[in-house]
């Protein structure tokens, strides 16, 4: 192959996932009704957080895990906002998770990242509201896991099974908690 030539998809490359339940998923004009939680828990588990960047895997799962922890400590009263904690980074269980600095560079790809963000939401009957207690709490824990990684603080690591189970567990906790009448 010469350097002129481009490398052409193998099959049909139509803007659709196909995830781990069997769904596919239009990521530039993703609907609710393509969303599922399964999916959502699968792909953050499977997913390392910083890009891989750290002494041992850490989920996208885990993370937002931690972030309703540390809403927990005072917002435990509020299904809603622990709801938006764990699924915050959830756009990412269909995109991937892209390293911040190069994020910051693809403003197209912060578009669709904000579309999906913004079906799941939908989804799940949730809204920004609260958006700016959801990124204080989210710096909280990437700084207490940026410790643990680098600097010898203390963090456990779950397996992605583990950290699947996790975040299904708080999901259903939650939906509990308000009683959503929403398929999950």
């Amino acid at each position: 192959m010469n350097q002129t030539e481009t490398l052409q998809p193998m099959g049909k490359l139509d803007g659709h996932i196909n995830t781990f339940s069997g769904r596919k998923v239009n990521l530039l004009d993703p609907r609710p009704e393509q969303i599922n939680i399964r999916d959502i828990a699968r792909g953050l588990a499977f997913n390392s957080h910083f890009g891989g960047h750290t002494p041992k895997f850490f989920s996208i799962a885990q993370h937002c895990i931690l972030v309703c922890d540390i809403l927990m400590q005072n917002f435990k009263d509020n299904p809603e906002l622990l709801m938006y904690g764990l699924l915050h980074d959830a756009s990412e269980a269909y995109l991937g998770d892209m390293v911040k600095p190069l994020k910051v560079m693809l403003p197209e790809f912060q578009k669709i990242e904000n579309r999906m963000m913004d079906v799941i939401l939908e989804k799940y009957q949730l809204n920004r509201d609260s958006h700016a207690i959801i990124k204080e709490a989210d710096i909280m824990a990437q700084e207490q896991e940026f410790n643990a990684f680098y600097k010898g603080g203390d963090i456990s690591y779950l397996s992605p099974w583990e950290a699947r189970s996790t975040f299904m567990r708080y999901f259903y906790i939650f939906l509990n908690q308000r009683e959503w009448k929403i398929e999950v």
